[in-house]
């Protein structure tokens, strides 16, 4: 598939430098093509470009015949849980997600409420490419519609699925920052429904994210952090602009990287369910592997991508997955990322057992895990990785296994190195860990140095 459009999940592009409203208007015309008949419902985050970018998508789909419900302001999820509940043909989210805020996007959703996998997005990119596009005469266009009050059906779904009395008993004090993105209209909401004292930060609404970055991660959430110890908050809450993710912080300040989280909630269900596979991506910390293993369940990795988790959670009849970027999938409700029932099992576990989340993660190892970047075209990454593929593991001596999942993964005797080409920035990515620091420093410089001579032969 090419690159050209979509990404390791939908289209994520700067606006007015790679994407534009005809783009929109054109993806629109190809999904209402592929569709035929129907209806969308298309949903925006917060983004300054967003009412633009699903108006033209809007036309796209209605000149094709194909109806469209519009739905606002949404967190991603929201759109996810409403193109099932109400068996939509499709859904579009207009939002890039984590990135900064002159980029835009569009995320596709299937009925079932998983997103678009690379096969349907391939499909979608060649009627694209074709320019040949359904057109409906003037008496048959479609018809648009708008639908309010989908996020409070989508926290009263939530509420349906977590013991509320019993969180409700405990009368939490948690701290929510949306990071100025989509989950200001959900998160705050939901807490106050399960009888947390809610207090806010980053909470108003705003494309230009001018309270911090909009990815969530031990650099951007420093007022977080301060806020939850200074009020001895229990919990910290933050979200990405789409609020597709979900970053916990303890009541002692610590921001806990999502892999950790995920290892401890899969605990739990490994004990309710009996012995099942938690599916996770290539760049997560082994020490999920290990949690899961001596709870008497087994891991499967996928490429990076909720898409990617949620195919294979639907392949493995799963119940539970994610990303250690903060993505959290339980098939029980849908197979889009839930941040939300993330928030509602945690709160959950932490009123049943009586302990303090910095507690319970405690639990939950931490081994060192060091990123990098380096800069490489779009055009020039299938090249650069199929020469690393065969330099990369001759630069270690104590290589295990290699696995082409995604990208280049290197398993060593003493860690584990992830070089994989960005679906959305033009950089090559180097994710590595091991048990101590400096056995992580030495493993990223190695791997940085094969990178880097390879890019420039």
């Amino acid at each position: 598939m090419s690159n050209r459009l979509f990404g390791t999940t939908g289209v994520r592009k700067i606006y007015g430098r790679e994407f534009d409203l005809e783009m929109a208007v054109r993806l629109g015309k190809a999904l209402g093509t592929i569709l035929e008949e129907g209806t969308v419902v298309i949903g925006t985050d917060v983004r300054t470009t967003g009412k633009l970018v699903a108006d033209a998508l809007t036309a796209g789909v209605l000149s094709t015949g194909v109806n469209v419900v519009r739905v606002g302001l949404v967190p991603t999820p929201t759109l996810a849980f409403i193109t099932r509940q109400n068996k939509y043909d499709a859904g579009l989210m207009v939002t890039a997600s984590h990135n900064p805020p002159e980029y835009t996007g569009i995320k596709f959703w299937r009925p079932d409420g998983m997103g678009y996998t690379p096969e349907q997005e391939s499909q979608i990119e060649a009627v694209y490419d074709s320019g040949v596009f359904k057109a409906a005469e003037w008496d048959k266009l479609g018809m648009l519609h708008s639908l309010d009050a989908i996020v409070e059906d989508h926290i009263a779904a939530l509420l349906q699925h977590c013991d509320v009395h019993l969180i409700r008993t405990k009368n939490y004090t948690v701290v929510v920052d949306p990071g100025n993105g989509s989950a200001s209209v959900l998160t705050p909401y939901l807490t106050r429904e399960l009888g947390c004292k809610v207090l806010s930060i980053n909470s108003q609404a705003d494309g230009h994210f001018p309270g911090r970055r909009s990815e969530p991660d031990e650099t951007s959430l420093g007022d977080l952090i301060k806020v939850v110890t200074d009020i001895d908050a229990d919990l910290g809450i933050a979200h990405d602009g789409d609020a597709d993710r979900v970053v916990f912080v303890s009541e002692r300040g610590e921001v806990v990287r999502g892999d950790r989280t995920i290892a401890l909630l899969a605990k739990e269900i490994l004990a309710k369910n009996g012995k099942e596979r938690i599916v996770t991506t290539v760049d997560s910390s082994s020490v999920l592997d290990e949690s899961v293993a001596r709870a008497g369940g087994a891991t499967i990795r996928t490429p990076v991508g909720d898409v990617q988790v949620a195919i294979k959670m639907k392949e493995s009849k799963s119940s539970f997955g994610g990303e250690a970027c903060g993505v959290f999938i339980f098939s029980e409700f849908h197979l889009a990322p839930e941040p939300f029932l993330a928030v509602c099992k945690l709160l959950e576990l932490m009123a049943r057992t009586g302990r303090s989340f910095g507690d319970l993660i405690s639990e939950i190892p931490v081994y060192p895990l060091l990123k990098d970047k380096i800069r490489c075209s779009n055009a020039k990454k299938m090249e650069v990785m199929e020469t690393l593929s065969e330099r990369l593991p001759e630069a270690f001596d104590n290589t295990k296994e290699v696995l082409t999942v995604d990208g280049l993964g290197i398993y060593l005797q003493n860690g584990w190195v992830l070089v994989r080409p960005s679906g959305t920035e033009p950089v090559i990515r180097i994710t590595c860990e091991a048990h101590s620091k400096e056995a992580a420093a030495s493993i990223l410089k190695t791997a940085k140095e094969v990178v880097e001579k390879v890019l420039s032969s």
